[in-house]
Formats: C-alpha cells, sequence, structure tokens
C-alpha cells in the first residue's frame, strides 16, 4: 500500500516516455514520434483565484499586479479584481466575552434593573437611567453591566443567589467597555453609554461582598470617563450627576430623617470617642501622604460629626472619591493589599460612614445602605492583616460584628485578634 507521499513518486514514472510500458516500435519498425498535443489555454500554471476579471475571461494568467495586471496594460483594458474573500468566523475555545445567547434569567435581571436595581443617587434621576436601558442594545459594554448590577442587587436584596451570573456579567462588561474605551468616541451618545456603564460598574461593586478595592477602582474611572469623555456635560444626558448633584440629594434626604432622641445622641458621642482613640492609635502608622491625608481627613469628618450628624454625613459625600485625587503611582500603593495601614484606615472609613448614616439617616438609609457588605469587607480586610496590626482594628471589628449579630448578620469567617 502506497500512503500518499508515495503518489508523488509513481508520476515521474508514468509519464516517462523511456517507460516499458511504452510502445518502442510502430508497426513498420521505425521508432514513432510522439504526437504533439494542442496547447490548451490556461493548462500551462496553477489556477488562481486572485486574478482580475479580464484575464478570468480570457482564461490566461493574471500577474496580479496592482492597480493593473501586465495583461490589461498590454491591451489596454480597465483591470479590476473580485473583492477579497471574508475570512471565517471560527468559534473560539475560550469563554466569550460577549454571549450570543440571551438566558431567561436575563430578562429577570433586565426587569429588575428598570425598577429597583438603577442607581439610586442622586434622586430624580429615573427617566436618565430608563433611556439608558432603551440604550443597552446598541452597546454590549452597558447590556452586560447593568445586567450585572442587577443581577447583584437581587442576590444581596432576596433570598435569590445570582452571584455567579452577576460575576459573568461582570466580566463580559469590563472586557468590552475596555475594548470601547481604546477607540475613539464618535457621539455624545457613545460617550454616555460608556459612562453608564462605568456608573452601574461601581454600583455593583458595592453590592459585592469582596468587592471593596473594586469599588474604589470603580471609582476612579467613572471619574476618568467623566472628565476625559464627557467634557461638555451640559450636553450629556449625565449633566446632573456632580458632586454638588450628590450633596444635594443627600440632603433632601436627611432633611426628611426623623431628629435623634438623647438616648441615641449619647450613644452617638460615646461611639465616636471611641472612634478618635482609634485613629490615633492608628495615625503614627501613617507615613505615605496619600495616607496622612486619609487619616486627617477621617478625625475633621468626625469632629464635625459630634456637633451635627447631618453636616458630618454631607462631608463624606466628596470624601467617598478622596482616592480619585490620588496620582497613578499613590493610588496603586493605596489599593495594594499588602498596604496594611490603608487597610485599616478604610476600615475605619466604613465603619465611620455605617454611624454616620445609622444616626442621620435614620430608616431612610434602608434604600441606601447594604449593613452586611460593610460589614463583610471590614471583616475580610482585618483578616488580611498580620498578627501584629490587629489592635489598630479593635474598634471597627468590634462594632462591625456587634451590629452584624444585631442584625442577624454573621461574618464570612472568624477571626482571631
Amino acid at each position: 500500500m502506497h500512503t500518499a507521499g508515495s503518489l508523488q513518486e509513481l508520476t515521474p514514472i508514468m509519464s516517462n516516455p523511456n517507460s516499458p510500458n511504452k510502445e518502442e516500435a510502430s508497426c513498420d519498425g521505425a521508432s514513432p514520434k510522439p504526437a504533439r498535443k494542442r496547447a490548451v489555454p490556461g493548462r500551462g500554471h496553477c489556477k488562481s483565484r486572485k486574478g482580475c476579471f479580464n484575464c478570468k475571461k480570457r482564461r490566461v494568467k493574471c500577474s496580479e499586479e496592482l492597480p493593473s495586471c501586465r495583461g490589461c496594460r498590454r491591451l489596454g483594458l480597465d483591470c479590476l479584481y473580485p473583492p477579497p474573500p471574508q475570512p471565517a468566523l471560527t468559534p473560539s475555545r475560550n469563554p466569550s466575552p460577549r454571549p450570543s445567547t440571551l438566558r431567561l434569567e436575563d430578562l429577570r435581571f433586565f426587569h429588575h434593573f428598570l425598577t429597583a436595581a438603577y442607581p439610586a443617587l442622586p434622586f430624580g434621576l429615573d427617566h436618565i437611567w430608563q433611556t439608558v436601558a432603551a440604550m443597552a442594545h446598541e452597546y454590549d459594554f452597558l447590556a452586560h453591566s447593568i445586567l450585572g448590577l442587577a443581577a447583584q442587587h437581587l442576590t444581596v436584596s432576596t433570598t435569590s443567589n445570582f452571584s455567579i451570573e452577576a460575576l459573568d456579567h461582570r466580566v463580559s462588561a469590563i472586557a468590552a467597555l475596555n475594548e470601547a474605551l481604546s477607540k475613539t468616541c464618535l457621539s455624545l451618545n457613545d460617550a454616555d453609554a460608556r459612562f453608564a456603564a462605568a456608573i452601574a460598574l461601581t454600583f455593583q461593586s458595592s453590592y459585592m461582598p469582596d468587592g471593596m478595592m473594586d469599588f474604589f477602582r470603580m471609582l476612579r474611572g467613572w471619574m476618568a470617563i467623566q472628565t476625559t469623555l464627557v467634557p461638555a456635560m451640559g450636553e450629556s444626558m449625565f449633566h446632573a450627576i456632580k458632586e454638588d448633584t450628590y450633596v444635594k440629594s443627600m440632603r433632601k434626604l436627611l432633611g426628611a430623617a426623623a431628629d435623634a432622641d438623647e438616648e441615641e445622641r449619647r450613644e452617638l458621642q460615646q461611639t465616636l470617642q471611641d472612634f478618635m482613640a482609634s485613629l490615633r492609635l492608628v495615625a503614627p502608622l501613617c507615613r505615605s501622604a496619600a495616607e496622612l491625608h486619609y487619616v486627617a481627613s477621617l478625625e475633621r469628618i468626625a469632629r464635625v460629626c459630634e456637633m451635627s450628624p447631618v453636616n458630618a454625613c454631607l462631608e463624606l459625600v466628596p470624601f467617598y472619591a478622596v482616592t480619585n485625587d490620588m496620582d497613578a503611582d499613590e493610588f496603586a500603593n493605596f489599593t495594594n493589599p499588602t498596604n496594611f495601614t490603608a487597610q485599616i484606615l478604610l476600615a475605619h472609613f466604613w465603619m465611620l460612614t455605617h454611624v454616620l448614616q445609622r444616626h442621620a439617616l435614620g430608616p431612610a438609609r434602608a434604600s441606601l445602605v447594604r449593613d452586611e457588605i460593610i460589614f463583610q469587607w471590614v471583616e475580610t480586610a482585618v483578616h488580611k492583616l498580620p498578627g501584629s496590626h490587629k489592635r489598630y482594628v479593635l474598634w471597627p471589628l468590634g462594632l462591625a460584628r456587634l451590629r452584624g449579630r444585631s442584625g442577624n448578620f454573621e461574618g464570612p469567617r472568624e477571626i482571631n485578634g
């Protein structure tokens, strides 16, 4: 049996005129003269599928030169080539960031976004998020971002668990958004869609038990898109989303909150004293300019809270984005998991946020704050600290566990220290 390669070895033997299978004499014994075969047009070369139309019609080999082949130049013809074939799409072995099929859960997520999961702050932007939802079919990253936000919101607000679906949409949204950000923005709608996706991803991270650092990274990306892609905010549908708008929204909510009674005020004063004592213990650990600024700002907000929890809450609004004022190196160092001082400061920040909003907002805060997420962020941050640093987080960790037990919340793990 011959292999495929053997066929090539047999070919010259079959065509050799001296082959023993050939007749060596004619009827009269003279050597026959080989008959001349008539040339067949187009048979003296390999077929080309890229030649011009004129050469194909004439059935001759095209030189395939641009802009005009030799044959067309010689004959004075207009040389036209067929369009290049489009590459065939092949399925990838890796998961696609843009799934082509719609899952039934996605319909539930989309409805939940429209009715409950769209970003709650600033107030009065419901109609904008309705418009964003209508734009989602044009932008993959926007669709994935709002579905991921809704899935995560359902997970923390109901007994259903869609954390896997939320993460799938989040990964797809970030991959598609990064691809979009690498290209030029062609319209204001393009900029608004990217801005909306960044906001949705930021809010989603605020509902993720392990999303503390993601929250600050997304918040920083949100601000970068706002200042670079949407410079003409007056023309954007998000022109109302500014720092002063958030402050006004919080002031409106604070105005509707009930006044605290005397016992609550005493409790708050004691909590603030404990916070200040813990912060004084942490302050000597701060070395970088970012850390020093952070601890000083926390102390200032606590001082304001001693006089007015409402004003302290208003001071807290811009403080959420204080990490946006850091340069790239400062931010990378501050969010590095091995920067234990920053982790300790963040644990204090989140528990101060919980305390302020609990006393200043009262029942009105239920739609804005997920206490169990804050408690898990504190637990997770403390768990990663070495034993030598556990004493610096006794106040935030103790308060998180105390409030967690009163709300029937159990931390993700038991931490000694």
